[in-house]
């Protein structure tokens, strides 16, 4: 179980950290609209969950998803917390998202919630609201690319620190009961590296305009990726469970597209 374990781990922060590395250059080089699109595919999701399947069984998995929206209602809040406080800096604008999602998860695991009505009318609720608030009230605009040379250290920063935080989520979803891997799995551990290493690259500008476009590619395709998992792990086993669930959200990263790039909303 260990070694399985480690392997596993392994995976993760090779996943992780090409995941956050694409995410954060094309990002960069290609504008806020297909960053966003990219860093708010559920990358996270399918290795904690599949994972989670794989050592603790698809039962386990399965219940890891009933906590999954109102979990990936908080990732919300980190962009739009983050979003709202970018104008004080972003240090300070990512420290409060951090502290909003750190404290909105421990409530949960305290409180133990179960219920995935409740959980799925909780998101359902905050990502509507949340929407209207990015592009109705603050009306945050697209940001076009720019041509960015990048040296081998810097990309291989990014994949280490990217992998490891990555690794890491995925060890607590293995570690945790259902509740905290349902939770380890929404960690905005890509979102909040894509917001980071783009500030670094591009400045506040670019980091901000990608809070639409990952709330919009998140809340899309990992909340019904997660309620895919969560019936079909037990019905169909861990891994051709994985293959169906992907494919049905094929349609969505394609609706999600259409919504960020082609309407610019």
């Amino acid at each position: 179980m260990t070694d399985l374990l480690i392997l596993h781990l392994f995976l993760a922060f090779t996943v992780g950290g090409v995941w956050v590395s694409s995410a954060t250059v094309i990002a960069e080089r290609y504008g806020s609209a297909l960053g966003g699109l990219v860093g708010g595919l559920p990358a996270i999701s399918i290795v904690s969950f599949l994972f989670i399947g794989l050592n603790q069984g698809p039962q386990t998995a399965s219940q890891a998803t009933v906590v999954f929206p109102l979990a990936l209602s908080f990732t919300m809040s980190f962009l739009l917390v983050y979003a709202i406080v970018s104008k004080r800096g972003f240090r300070v604008a990512f420290l409060a998202a951090m502290l909003v999602w750190t404290s909105l998860s421990a409530v949960t695991v305290f409180t133990n919630v179960r219920n995935l009505f409740f959980s799925v009318g909780v998101f359902l609720s905050v990502a509507n609201l949340y929407f209207y608030v990015l592009k109705v009230k603050m009306k945050l605009p697209h940001i076009g690319g720019a041509q960015i040379i990048y040296s081998l250290p810097q990309a291989a920063s990014r994949a280490i620190v990217g992998g490891s935080i990555i690794a890491l989520a995925v060890l607590l979803s293995q570690l945790g009961g259902p509740e905290v891997g349902g939770i380890a799995s929404s960690f905005p551990a890509i979102f909040s590296l894509t917001l980071f290493f783009s500030y670094r690259t591009r400045g506040m500008a670019l980091s901000r305009a990608l809070t639409k476009p990952l709330l919009i590619s998140g809340g899309l395709t990992a909340f019904p990726y997660s309620l895919l998992v969560g019936y079909l792990y037990p019905t169909l086993g861990v891994g051709f469970g994985t293959i169906v669930a992907m494919s049905c959200a094929v349609p969505l990263v394609v609706l999600a597209h259409f919504l960020i790039n082609v309407k610019k909303i």
